[in-house]
C-alpha cells in the first residue's frame, strides 16, 4: 500500500519569498547541508532591500556567490518579480551555475524562449555573450525585427568579469585581415588627422610597426559621421562586425577610434547599455562580486544607481576564507632571480599540485621545461581543471586565466603568479598610455592580482601557499598605499603573511630554502599556522569604499550624448571633470569634455583641451598644435639625483624593487613599447637629468630627451619593438628628424647626441644616421641597467640613496656620471652591404 502525503496538511504549501526559507525547503543534494553564515547574512539584507533596482553584493572568492544569486532568482521568481535570468560571464561558468541550480532542486533552463522561463516558472541560466550582442535574441532597443524579452529580474555573477566582457561587445573592430577596402579607405579617410597627432606614429601605422597606436582626433571624427558611417554600413552583414554594428551605430559620432598597424577599434565613452532593452526594464539588478575595488564602474558601465550601489551588501565579517600566505620572494631578498622560484616550484610540485598563471604564452615558455600541462584555451583549461580536482598532477600553467576556474582543497595548494595581463587592444593600449599609473589603472591591476590568488582558496576549509613573481607583483604588497585597496581578508592575509616574510629577512640562510621551509609548514598544516591565521582573519571586515564622485556625472553625460543632447552631455561632464582628483584622469576626462563641446562650440572644445594637456601631455594634440617647453636643469647630476629617489622611494626594499620594475619596463619587446618610452624617461631621472617625452606631448620631437647638463641633451628615439636586425631607412630618418626638431627648438648654445634604440647597430644599406648617432643595443641597455642596480643595491645597504656625496661616490664607481654615458652604455652604428 502506497500513502499519498498530499493529501494531507492545508493544501499546497506556499512558496517562500524569503530566501533563506526557501533553500530550507528545497530538494537539494546532501552537500548543501546549510548555508554558511556570509550567505545567510548577504541573503537578509539583500531581502530587506530588494525593492532597490540595483545591488551589488560582495563576498570572498569561494564565499558561494553563485548559490546566492541563484536562491535570490527563485526568490523573486516566487515573490513574482519574474522573469529571472541569471547571467555569467562565459559559457563555462553558466554550464557551472546550471549544474549547481540543478543540484538544490531549481529548474533552470539556457533556452531564452522557453516557455517555463517566460512564464516565470524557470531561471534561465546565460553566458553574458548571449546576452548582450547585436543580435540578442532578447531585442535591441528600435529593432523592431525582434520582440523585447521581458526580464524582471537579473544577477550578474561575477560582475568584474562581466564589465570587461561588455566593453568588449560594445566594440566594433574593422581589422585590415578581413576588411581591406574598408580599413585603407578609413584610413585613407583620416590620415591627415593622424598625421596632425603624430607624423612618427602615423608612419608606424603604414609601416605595420606592431606597437603602432593612434586615436583619430574627435573633431575629425565627429565631423566625418556621414563618410564613416557609409563605410560601416557596407559592412552590416559581415559575419564578424553583425554583432557589434548594431549597438554602436547609434552613438558613432561620440565614439573614440583607434588605429593599429591592423585594425580599427571604434567604442563609446560608456557602454550604451539601453540597447539590451531587457537589461534597462529589468525591474531588479543584482551584481556579485569578490574583488571590485572599485564599484564606480558599475555606475559608469552599467547605468546603476550610485546611491543604492554606495552601499554594498556584505557579511557581517569578511573573515570566512580559508588560509592563504602570500610571500613576493624578492620582496624577502631582491636577489632572488625568477629562475631560482622556478625550480622552487618544480620541487614544490613533487608532492602536492602547482598551478602557475602567466598573462601571455611567451610567458608560458619560461615554465616550458618544468610544467607538466601548458593549457591556454578554454577547453584544454577545462581538461586541466578536471585533472587537478581528481588527484595530484604536479606543475600545470595556466595563460591569461585569472578567474572563472575553481581550484579546492587539494587541487591547488601552490599557486604561483608570474605576472598581470598587458594591455594589447589599440583602446586599452592607448588607455594605457593615457592613464598609466592613474588610480583607476591601479585598481584594475590590483583586481586581477586578487582575483589570481583567489583561484586556490574556495572555501573556509581550503589553503594555499601563494608566490608572486616579478618586481611589479612584488610591489603592489610592498606597497601600503598598493594594499589598502585589497579587500579586506586579502589584505589581512597580506599583512600577516608581511609578517612572516619581515621574519624570513632576518634569518641567516639562502631566501628560497627558507620560503620552502615554511611552505612545508603551511601545507603540512602546522597547528600554529592554522590557529594564527585564522585568528588574523577575525579581525576582518568589510568597509564602504567611496564611488568615484564622477562617475555618475559622466555617465549622465555619456546618456545625453547619446540622445545628442550635446549642451546638456557638456554640462554634466563638466560636474565630473570638477570632481577629479587625479590629474591624469581630470586630463582625460576634459578631453571628454571637449568631446561634447564641439558638436555645439568648436573653438571652445579646442581651448578645453590645451586645458586638459596641462594635466595629461599624453592627450590629443588641440588642431593649432603643442608649443614644446624647452627641457632646462637647474642642480648638478647627484643633487637631483638624490632629490628624486628620496621623493620616489621610502625605504630599501621599495628602492630595490623599483629599480627591478624599471629595469623590467626596459626590455625590447614589440608588444610593450609604450611601457619602454614611460621608463625611459624614469630612467633618465634615476640617473639625475632632466627628462620629458617631447613627441608624446607636442607630437614632434624625439620619444625621450635627456637634459644631462652644461647644456648637452641625448635626442632619444626608441624602436625597442623593432623585430629586424637591421635598422631600417626611416628609423634612421626618423632620428635625423628628432635631431632637426631639436635644432630649431633650442638655440646654439645646446648641443644633442642622437641615440637610436634598438635591439641591433646594423644599418640597413640605404640608411643613413646622423653624424655622431649611438646605439643602446639591447646588450647595452642591460650593461647600463645592471650598473645602475648596482649602485642602487650599494646605496640601499648604506641608507644613502637621498645623500647626493653617496650618490656621486656610486654613480662614479659605476660609470653613470653624465660625462661620456651615451658613450658608455653604447655602440656605434655599423653600415652594411645590399643583401
Amino acid at each position: 500500500m502506497v500513502i499519498d502525503f498530499s493529501t494531507f496538511g492545508s493544501g499546497t504549501a506556499p512558496v517562500p519569498p524569503d530566501p533563506r526559507v526557501l533553500f530550507d525547503s528545497l530538494a537539494r543534494a546532501e552537500r548543501y547541508e546549510f548555508l554558511r553564515d556570509p550567505q545567510g547574512q548577504v541573503l537578509q539584507a539583500w531581502f530587506e532591500r530588494r525593492e532597490e533596482r540595483d545591488l551589488v553584493i560582495k563576498l570572498n572568492t569561494g564565499g558561494g556567490k553563485t548559490l546566492v544569486g541563484l536562491l535570490i532568482c527563485q526568490s523573486s521568481l516566487n515573490e513574482g518579480k519574474g522573469p529571472a535570468l541569471y547571467l555569467a560571464p562565459d559559457p563555462y561558468l553558466a554550464e557551472q551555475a546550471a549544474e549547481q541550480a540543478r543540484e538544490l532542486g531549481l529548474e533552470v533552463t539556457d533556452d531564452p524562449r522557453s516557455p517555463r522561463f517566460t512564464g516565470g516558472e524557470a531561471i534561465c541560466v546565460l553566458s553574458l555573450h548571449r546576452f548582450v550582442n547585436g543580435k540578442s535574441v532578447f531585442g535591441l532597443s528600435g529593432d523592431s525585427t525582434r520582440p523585447i524579452v521581458d526580464v524582471g529580474t537579473i544577477v550578474v555573477d561575477d560582475a568584474h568579469a562581466a564589465l570587461a566582457t561588455v566593453r568588449e561587445k560594445f566594440t566594433m573592430t574593422v581589422t585590415q585581415a578581413a576588411h581591406p577596402e574598408a580599413f585603407a579607405r578609413l584610413l585613407t579617410l583620416f590620415e591627415q588627422d593622424l598625421r596632425g597627432q603624430s607624423l612618427s606614429g602615423y608612419l608606424d601605422l603604414t609601416t605595420a610597426v606592431p606597437s603602432a597606436v593612434l586615436q583619430v582626433p574627435f573633431w575629425a571624427w565627429a565631423n566625418r559621421e556621414a563618410q564613416v558611417t557609409e563605410i560601416l554600413q557596407g559592412l552590416r552583414d559581415d559575419h564578424q562586425l553583425q554583432w557589434s554594428w548594431p549597438l554602436v551605430r547609434d552613438v558613432l559620432p561620440v565614439c573614440r577610434a583607434v588605429f593599429t598597424h591592423d585594425r580599427l577599434e571604434i567604442q563609446p565613452p560608456h557602454p550604451p547599455i539601453g540597447k539590451i532593452a531587457s537589461f534597462t526594464r529589468a525591474r531588479r539588478h543584482v551584481h556579485l562580486t569578490a574583488t571590485l575595488a572599485d564599484d564606480s564602474v558599475l555606475v559608469t558601465d552599467f547605468a546603476a544607481d550610485a546611491t543604492s550601489i554606495s552601499r554594498p551588501i556584505t557579511p557581517v565579517s569578511a573573515g570566512y576564507l580559508g588560509d592563504r600566505l602570500i610571500l613576493a620572494p624578492r620582496d624577502i631578498d631582491p636577489s632572488v632571480t625568477d629562475d631560482a622560484v622556478r625550480q622552487m616550484a618544480v620541487r614544490l610540485a613533487e608532492r602536492v599540485n602547482v598551478v602557475v598563471l602567466v598573462p601571455s604564452k611567451p610567458k608560458a615558455l619560461a615554465w616550458q621545461d618544468h610544467a607538466v600541462l601548458t593549457e591556454s584555451e578554454s577547453e584544454g583549461i577545462g581538461a586541466a581543471v578536471r585533472s587537478l580536482r581528481a588527484g595530484h598532477v604536479g606543475l600545470v600553467v595556466l595563460v591569461n586565466k585569472y578567474d572563472g576556474i575553481d581550484l579546492p582543497r587539494k587541487a591547488c595548494e601552490v599557486l604561483v603568479m608570474d605576472g598581470l595581463p598587458e594591455a594589447y587592444g589599440g583602446l586599452t593600449r592607448r588607455e594605457q598610455v593615457l592613464l598609466g599609473n592613474s588610480e583607476g589603472m591601479v585598481n584594475r591591476q590590483l583586481q586581477r592580482l586578487e582575483q589570481g590568488m583567489g583561484r586556490g582558496v574556495r572555501s573556509v576549509n581550503d589553503h594555499c601557499v601563494v608566490l608572486l613573481m616579478g618586481a611589479r607583483l612584488s610591489q603592489m604588497i610592498a606597497s601600503p598605499q598598493y594594499r589598502a585597496r585589497f579587500g579586506p581578508a586579502t589584505r589581512a592575509q597580506i599583512d600577516l603573511s608581511r609578517q612572516v616574510a619581515q621574519a624570513l629577512a632576518q634569518q641567516p640562510g639562502n631566501p628560497l630554502e627558507k620560503i620552502e621551509s615554511v611552505a612545508g609548514q603551511v601545507l603540512g598544516r602546522d597547528p600554529q599556522w592554522i590557529a594564527t591565521a585564522r585568528a588574523n582573519l577575525t579581525q576582518a571586515t568589510y568597509t564602504t569604499t567611496a564611488l568615484s564622485p564622477a562617475a555618475a556625472h559622466s555617465r549622465a553625460a555619456f546618456d545625453q550624448a547619446a540622445l545628442r543632447q550635446f549642451a546638456s552631455a557638456a554640462g554634466h561632464m563638466s560636474k565630473a571633470v570638477a570632481e577629479a582628483t587625479d590629474q591624469a584622469e581630470r586630463g582625460y576626462l576634459q578631453e571628454q569634455l571637449a568631446a561634447y563641446q564641439h558638436f555645439t562650440d568648436a573653438p571652445k572644445a579646442q581651448q578645453t583641451l590645451v586645458k586638459a594637456l596641462g594635466y595629461n601631455p599624453s592627450l590629443l594634440r588641440p588642431i593649432e598644435g603643442v608649443k614644446a617647453t624647452r627641457l632646462t636643469v637647474n642642480n648638478p647630476q647627484t643633487v637631483q639625483a638624490a632629490e628624486f629617489l628620496e621623493r620616489t622611494y621610502r625605504d630599501r626594499n621599495e628602492l630595490l624593487l623599483g629599480i627591478d620594475a624599471l629595469l623590467a619596463d626596459l626590455g625590447y619587446d614589440p608588444k610593450r613599447v609604450p611601457a619602454f618610452e614611460a621608463a625611459l624617461e624614469r630612467l633618465g631621472l634615476h640617473l639625475g637629468f632632466g627628462a620629458q617625452r617631447p613627441e608624446r606631448s607636442t607630437g614632434n620631437g624625439p620619444d625621450v630627451l635627456w637634459a644631462t647638463g652644461t647644456l648637452h641633451y641625448l635626442v632619444l628615439e626608441a624602436k625597442s619593438g623593432a623585430t629586424s636586425d637591421r635598422i631600417w631607412r626611416s628609423d634612421a630618418a626618423q632620428l635625423a628628424h628628432s635631431m632637426n626638431w631639436f635644432q630649431e627648438t633650442y638655440d646654439n648654445t645646446c648641443s644633442a647626441t642622437p641615440v637610436l634604440l634598438h635591439r641591433s647597430n646594423n644599418l640597413e644599406f640605404n640608411a643613413v644616421a646622423p653624424a655622431g648617432t649611438r646605439i643602446i643595443t639591447e646588450e647595452t641597455m642591460g650593461n647600463l641597467g645592471q650598473a645602475l642596480r648596482k649602485a642602487a643595491i650599494a646605496l640601499a645597504d648604506a641608507d644613502a640613496w637621498a645623500n647626493p656625496a653617496a650618490v656621486q661616490q656610486q654613480f662614479q664607481a659605476h660609470r653613470l656620471l653624465a660625462q661620456g654615458i651615451a658613450d658608455r652604455f653604447s655602440v656605434r652604428p655599423r653600415n652594411t652591404s645590399r643583401a
